[in-house]
């Protein structure tokens, strides 16, 4: 446990914001890479000494300016996904409550970095696959320069990689499903249960299908015909797995309707504990680092002290607070953050 102590606006999220760019490139808060950058620098740069034994210590580093470079070791590395999960992250941060009552692409993109966590070839389908769309939809937008024919030529690229997805979405949705069964008994009581539900919304061909990879390739295919003219008329792809929605719900009831404030919050936890359970089922549980940055605020005594007892079965914590939790009473290196840098 390292907690990060300061008073507020002294970086501490800054820093837990560092350490998941190392892991995902990409920032918890932001899609926005210039939003990174320290007000008024137009560039930034990251390094980190990774260890984890029994093997050899690893540097990571990234500077982005007018390009983006990778280095592990002091090589240079030119693919994202060579760079990626060198050491995996989960994180419960006050965003996450987005994960029950946020847009549908916040749980998409929830689904997304999970899965990569635990599949690289996952992550190469996900690229393709939106590549392909891109490509798609901008000749959509412009039907009189581009013949059905053309446009229609990226359906064999959007299927060959969207079963793919969709196969891996559901079974990472069911594993997470089984896990919060658990969940719901730690965090709230015997009497509630959490489940989670995969939505494919990607029209009734393939929302129907619950086949092999050869028979979604084959509904999906269907669907993408079957929607051809609408899309052509919206200038936009209507079916596909970038329409995909999660639905937690409690006691059969959507927590985005129904539920508090509090029940919403404590769902959002469950689900990060399910993810953090999987990927230890799945990985070495000492190459995950865990961040945390104030969540437990609006929490009840109960469900904090429910919260913490969960978190310190866990490995390597970052914890950022502006006072250390009365509820920790196990050993933990106190690191204090002002002005932007730690003082140990």
């Amino acid at each position: 446990m390292n907690f990060l102590l300061g008073d507020n606006g002294q970086g501490k999220t800054n820093i837990l914001e560092a350490v998941y760019y190392l892991a995902l490139l990409r920032s918890f808060r932001t899609n926005m890479i210039n939003d990174l950058c320290q007000w008024p620098q137009d560039s930034f740069v990251l390094h980190g000494l990774l260890e984890s034994p029994p093997n050899p210590p690893e540097t990571l580093a990234v500077s982005y300016g007018s390009e983006r470079r990778l280095l592990i070791n002091n090589t240079p590395v030119y693919r994202a996904s060579d760079f990626i999960n060198r050491f995996l992250c989960v994180t419960f941060i006050p965003q996450d409550l987005e994960l029950i009552c946020g847009p549908p692409a916040r749980r998409r993109r929830f689904l997304d970095i999970a899965i990569s966590q635990l599949d690289a070839g996952y992550l190469r389908h996900l690229q393709a696959f939106y590549e392909a769309l891109k490509s798609r939809n901008a000749m959509l937008k412009q039907p009189d320069k581009y013949p059905p024919a053309t446009i229609r030529a990226y359906d064999q690229v959007l299927v060959k990689h969207t079963a793919a997805i969709e196969l891996a979405r559901r079974r990472f949705a069911a594993s997470m499903d089984d896990i919060l069964v658990d969940k719901s008994r730690q965090l709230f009581d015997e009497q509630h249960l959490i489940t989670l539900k995969y939505l494919s919304r990607l029209g009734f061909y393939l929302e129907s299908c619950e086949g092999d990879e050869e028979e979604l390739s084959k509904a999906y295919s269907q669907g993408l015909q079957h929607s051809f003219e609408r899309d052509l008329k919206n200038g936009s792809t209507s079916c596909g797995p970038h329409r995909a929605e999660l639905s937690c719900l409690l006691d059969q009831k959507q927590l985005q309707k129904f539920g508090s404030q509090g029940e919403m919050r404590m769902a959002s936890l469950a689900m990060r504990f399910a993810l953090l359970d999987l990927i230890r089922s799945q990985r070495n549980p000492d190459d995950v680092v865990i961040l945390v940055d104030d969540v437990i605020g609006e929490l009840d005594e109960q469900r904090r002290a429910n919260f913490i007892a969960e978190l310190n079965k866990s490995g390597q914590i970052l914890f950022a607070c502006t006072r250390i939790p009365r509820e920790f009473t196990a050993a933990a290196k106190v690191l204090k953050i002002r002005g932007g840098k730690i003082e140990d």
